[in-house]
């Protein structure tokens, strides 16, 4: 295998106030195999050899935010795991704000049907322990919901079989008009929405609950990540300024993680 290029740029350490201000996080445009804590390349040359090995048994999950990102990866499956990424992209969605403020502070993700857009994304092929790890870190039942998704166009020759991503279960931020906003940080093209990076998203939750505008960013962002109940009823806030999307492009399944099945949202 051929070590993945700028492979350290993708891995390195980062502060908890950075895994909020710089989040979705830095991710390849192409396919990369993270293993063992060491970043190689994903090639169609390389698949030709082994696809059948290398993805036998591993279910295709859609990367909509920060698990496009190998810090992200490495830093939910340790150094023991080994994930191949390949890229793709959605169509007729867009990445956009979820009407949510994540544990460690950012305002975090979801599709959202965006007619005629395409949004550049990737896939985590995940095997049966580390799919059930990413359903308890997506907080599947209470933050997002596990759904089969179409409109998925492999931008290598992979297994044919069906996508599978996550979804918020808290709908999108609403960013005026109805409208939800994108993320900058995500490459998309015919986009629809406006797009704004991760600072004017919490911008936007602090003008919101009401945080006075010249409160330091790091200050708002250490209180949400020290201060659970703080951040829950901010969330409780900004939950009346949400918009769900009409006719989706996916199914939303039914998860059993340990032996129990988490509520699924209805409405």
């Amino acid at each position: 295998m051929i070590f993945l290029p700028n492979a350290a740029s993708y891995l390195a350490p980062i502060t908890e106030i950075e895994r909020a201000s710089q989040y979705p996080y830095l991710a390849p445009t192409g396919g990369y195999i993270l293993d063992k804590g060491k970043l190689y390349t994903l090639d169609q040359i390389f698949l030709d050899s082994c696809a059948e090995l290398l993805f036998d048994g591993r279910t295709p999950v859609l990367s909509v935010g920060s698990n496009r990102a190998p810090s992200q990866l490495f830093r939910k499956f340790g150094s023991d795991a080994t994930i191949p990424v390949t890229p793709a992209i959605l169509h007729d969605c867009d990445v956009v704000h979820t009407a949510y403020i994540g544990y460690y502070a950012a305002v975090p993700c979801t599709a959202f049907p965006s007619i005629g857009t395409k949004v550049e994304l990737n896939i985590a092929w995940l095997d049966a322990k580390q799919l059930i790890k990413m359903h308890k870190t997506e907080g599947v039942g209470t933050v997002y919901d596990f759904v089969r998704i179409t409109g998925i166009e492999h931008q290598l020759d992979v297994p044919e079989q069906p996508v599978y991503a996550y979804v918020s279960c808290f709908g999108a931020l609403d960013f005026g008009d109805s409208q939800p906003a994108a993320l900058a940080a995500i490459d998309a093209s015919e986009r629809v929405f406006p797009s704004c990076d991760q600072y004017n998203a919490l911008m936007k939750v602090r003008s919101l609950v009401g945080v006075d505008q010249s409160y330091p960013m790091d200050s708002f962002i250490d209180n949400m990540q020290q201060d659970k109940s703080a951040r829950e009823n901010f969330v409780a806030i900004i939950r009346k300024h949400r918009v769900y999307p009409t006719n989706p492009p996916w199914v939303t399944l039914r998860v059993e993680i340990d032996g129990i099945v988490p509520h699924l949202r209805t409405t």
